[in-house]
């Protein structure tokens, strides 16, 4: 059965069905971006917290504006040239528009890598340290660990209804143990090598004896034949004490905080929450010391005057950019500069990314081993860390999956359509200019989201 319509224009509409169709289907696109796009308005008008600004690669961002740009004007040409059956320049310049596709998601990929490698922590006082996590002489991260020494109990608890939280001390305590695991006592005082198969069994019998005794979880201790030693990130526990550590399955288990200290390289201080940002946590004599707070107050203050002779009539608290520029201050050497150095300008986040062997002298940024009692939350530039980077990472990863979509079917266009190409050109042209328009879409898109995102 021939669909009707796919040349020649429909009677009523003066339009071919797939025009109609995705010209039905940008309208809901339209609603959609539109709806991201305020939400995105809304809520940097009602932040509580300093809204980032410039905290993008700028350039990296400008250079995929023009790639894409560039695609709006190939995938046009492919068309023009399929509409004068001129099939080799209708190639190349399809083959281009879906190579600077590639190009573009390249950049992106490397933009989505440095946001990865990038941590951030917010000190009690409201200060907020950007940085990496240092590597070892091997080039592994180091990761924030927590450690208990001593322990020689676990206790786990198991419903007698399924649960999303149910003991499961194979999966969830026996991997962090370092060292090989010792054997353990159950209350009984049969020992036992813990596995599956034998938790399994004492599962089943805690369980049995719980409902004889009307119980509604069964309780199970296991003491270790020797002391454990544990190490575990925070994201694998569900929290722990100066006595106790508590994994995700429920299990607690007993013994003595060793360690919970994050070892960090910081290349930003970042005092805009803070009330007086030269007595920042961050200058305490345990971390960067006075030396770093007399550059930072000697580039706040510089940044401060400059703003003062250039715009003697605005308000300095209502400029985001003053804000950044004086109170967000870039440790771009692991050393203080000298007093009187020339104040650096860069922006970005991606600013500050690791050189080649970044860790291996700690030569670039100075590194500071803080405890845990002096930061409350940490993480890597991810929707996890404010509103701004989950928004950043829901417009631009749902773009990047509308940019992979068109490219696949352009893509599809090029090396699959060859016989429609020779035998019904119109009709591949009328496909390939639906597939343009909805490419043209996306370039426009990104049109918007670069100066929302990287310039404002």
């Amino acid at each position: 059965m021939d669909i009707p319509y796919t040349v020649h224009a429909r009677p009523d509409t003066g339009l071919y069905n797939a025009k109609i169709g995705i010209w039905l289907f940008l309208a809901s696109e339209v609603m959609l971006f539109g709806g991201l796009f305020s939400a995105y308005i809304f809520l940097r008008v009602g932040a509580d917290y300093p809204w980032p600004v410039h905290d993008l690669d700028v350039k990296l961002g400008f250079i995929n504006t023009v790639v894409l740009i560039a695609s709006s004007v190939t995938v046009l040409m492919a068309l023009a040239m399929l509409k004068l059956r001129k099939f080799g320049w209708y190639k190349i310049n399809m083959a281009l528009t879906v190579l600077c596709a590639g190009v573009f998601m390249f950049n992106k990929t490397l933009e989505y890598k440095a946001k990865f490698a990038h941590y951030a922590v917010r000190l009690t006082d409201g200060t907020m340290l950007t940085g990496h996590m240092p590597k070892d002489k091997d080039g592994n991260t180091i990761h924030y660990q927590v450690k208990f020494d001593g322990v020689t109990e676990l206790t786990l608890s198991v419903p007698l209804k399924h649960t999303a939280v149910t003991a499961d001390p194979v999966g969830y305590v026996l991997p962090f143990i370092e060292g090989t695991a010792p054997k353990f006592k159950t209350e009984s005082g049969q020992e036992i090598t813990l596995d599956e198969a034998s938790f399994e069994t004492l599962s089943a019998e805690a369980v049995k004896k719980a409902k004889a005794e009307n119980k509604g979880t069964a309780s199970i201790k296991l003491v270790a034949t020797a002391p454990i030693k544990l190490a575990a990130k925070p994201s694998e526990i569900f929290a722990y004490t100066d006595t106790t550590i508590t994994f995700r399955d429920g299990t607690t288990a007993t013994g003595k905080l060793t360690d919970d200290k994050m070892t960090f390289e910081v290349d930003g201080v970042d005092a805009r929450g803070v009330a007086q940002s030269e007595k920042s946590l961050a200058f305490d004599h345990r971390y960067l010391g006075e030396a770093w707070q007399k550059a930072f107050v000697e580039n706040r203050d510089h940044h401060i005057a400059k703003f003062e002779t250039d715009y003697p009539t605005r308000d300095k608290s209502r400029s985001a950019t003053l804000q950044k520029e004086s109170l967000f201050f870039k440790l771009n050497s692991a050393e203080p500069p000298a007093a009187g150095a020339p104040h650096g300008d860069a922006h970005g986040a991606e600013a500050h990314a690791p050189a080649e062997g970044h860790g291996e002298a700690h030569a670039h940024h100075p590194t500071v081993v803080l405890e845990k009692k002096d930061f409350t939350f940490f993480s890597n530039f991810t929707p996890k860390l404010n509103t701004y980077y989950a928004i950043y990472f829901t417009l631009t990863g749902l773009h990047g999956l509308h940019v992979v979509a068109g490219a696949g079917v352009l893509l599809y266009f090029l090396v699959f359509d060859g016989k429609r190409m020779r035998q019904d050109p119109e009709h591949l042209a009328n496909r390939v200019e639906v597939g343009g328009l909805f490419w043209h879409f996306v370039d426009l898109v990104w049109i918007f989201l670069f100066p929302l995102l990287y310039l404002l």
